[in-house]
């Protein structure tokens, strides 16, 4: 993997003087739209947790109901990181009780030709 390349550290009086106003603006507006999609995401995650938090008090155990794996992945995971189910590790629920999903490819799994 290619490292990545180390970017000079800007101080206040570099960004002051040393760019445009129409930039910074920009900029700016960039990370407020970030903060505001990152604060979303956390909804939704904590949303999710809620929602399997009330189908396992329906069925009264935990850990019984098979979740289907989410349609979508959520974002990369870090460099080096695992991919792992964030929705209770971010919201604070304690993890389900019972048989975790496995990466390991089953009898109705396929890992290409033999």
């Amino acid at each position: 993997m290619a490292k990545k390349p180390s970017l000079p550290t800007l101080s206040f009086r570099d960004l002051v003087l040393g760019s445009e106003a129409e930039t910074l603006r920009q900029a700016l507006e960039a990370r407020v739209r970030i903060d505001e999609l990152i604060a979303e995401r956390q909804a939704a995650y904590e949303r999710i947790a809620a929602l399997e938090t009330q189908v396992e008090e329906v069925l009264g155990e935990a850990g019984v109901f098979p979740f289907p794996a989410p349609p979508l992945p959520p974002a990369s995971p870090p460099p080096g990181g695992s991919r792992t189910r964030p929705t209770r590790a971010l919201t604070g629920h304690p993890p389900r009780a019972g048989p975790q999903p496995s990466s390991e490819p089953g009898p109705t799994q396929s890992t290409g030709p033999p």
